[in-house]
């Protein structure tokens, strides 16, 4: 199997289906009133657009589907898509109660961004997050945004930071500075009006990978995380059980080496290779419909974390594509109220609130 590019407009598709199937019903209407059954063209076309139509709800009716499924393990409130909110020019707006603050410098040259609830209290769990983009780009303004919102409603504060992208640095340079970005939280913080109760990592995609792996190799107590989320994550570099198709990028752009070439590297980057007895509890979400990153990826982790004896839950989300969180939708809503529920029950050892 070779890499494809289609997951991303899979995955738009996926999420707006609604949109899509609104103007190809208007599109209908309008051709059959048109009398656009009167010419071979028109009936090649009309017969296009009904089986569209049909794909489209199709499309709309299996993500419904698994979203009900993961509600059901939803015990806290789902947030509505935007309600009264603050645009800011962004296309998921800041809800009501929510302050953001873009572009903290947390280390020479890099920037984060801090969601958290308006209130002033200071005593606060934190998630760092890192957003993903193929280890060679990527901004926290373009994924997990519905997550920031879910947690800061709850009290909880994100950090979504930014960090150098291969191969202008190595990959093991990329984990070095999440590691970091968890020793800011619990110290650079207070200096913003936060004093971290705990800290948490999460991630998608290659953000995934670099958040497990930081996770899994802290070298102290300051860089040590009370947990993991991991969303349609990268666990094993080097593909070894055929998970995902064969990545050109990781040789050429991130490891710049091929696996035959440096196999202990390709290990030592590996979260699948670095679990250990005293990891951290993990929670695995992953898009059951992944066609760049198969579900198979994270259930492989999964099972090395059972094997070590470790707390690890993996949610399917059904129906989902890659980074389904991109865009907001019911999708990213209710997987962020899974993830706040699963963080509070697990971290915090507290009933989600109604």
């Amino acid at each position: 199997r070779r890499y494809s590019p289609w997951w991303l407009p899979a995955m738009v598709v996926t999420e707006t289906a609604p949109l899509w199937l609104a103007i190809h019903v208007v599109a209908l209407a309008l051709g059959l009133a048109g009398g656009g059954v009167s010419s071979a063209f028109g009936v090649a076309g009309t017969v296009l657009l009904v089986t569209s139509v049909a794909l489209l709800v199709w499309v709309r009716t299996r993500t419904v589907v698994g979203v009900r499924r993961l509600r059901r393990r939803v015990t806290g409130v789902v947030h509505r898509a935007h309600g009264p909110g603050r645009w800011r020019g962004r296309p998921i707006p800041t809800p009501g109660g929510v302050t953001e603050r873009l572009g903290i410098e947390w280390r020479d040259g890099l920037t984060l961004d801090l969601t958290r609830h308006d209130d002033e209290r200071r005593d606060l769990p934190v998630v760092v997050y890192v957003h993903g983009g193929g280890w060679t780009g990527g901004d926290p303004q373009r994924q997990a945004r519905d997550l920031y919102h879910a947690l800061a409603l709850d009290g909880w504060v994100s950090l979504g930071i930014r960090y150098p992208f291969t191969p202008d640095v190595s990959v093991e340079d990329q984990i070095d500075v999440v590691r970091d970005a968890v020793r800011w939280a619990r110290s650079g913080l207070a200096e913003h009006g936060v004093d971290a109760t705990t800290v948490v990592l999460a991630g998608g995609s290659a953000g995934g990978h670099l958040a497990a792996m930081a996770a899994l190799t802290a070298r102290s107590d300051d860089e040590r995380v009370d947990a993991c989320v991991g969303m349609y994550g990268v666990y094993d570099m080097a593909n070894r059980n055929r998970t995902r198709a064969h990545w050109d990028k990781i040789r050429n752009e991130v490891m710049l080496a091929r696996v035959d070439e440096q196999p202990e590297r390709y290990r030592r980057v590996s979260p699948i290779d670095r679990v250990h007895a005293d990891s951290p509890p993990f929670l695995i979400v992953h898009g059951t419909h992944d066609t760049l990153v198969p579900p198979g990826e994270g259930r492989q982790f999964v099972e090395a974390l059972v094997a070590a004896g470790r707390p690890v839950e993996f949610v399917p989300v059904y129906g989902a594509q890659h980074a389904f969180d991109a865009l907001s939708g019911i999708t990213s809503r209710t997987s962020a109220a899974l993830i706040r529920d699963w963080l509070g029950a697990m971290v915090l050892r507290q009933a989600p609130t109604a």
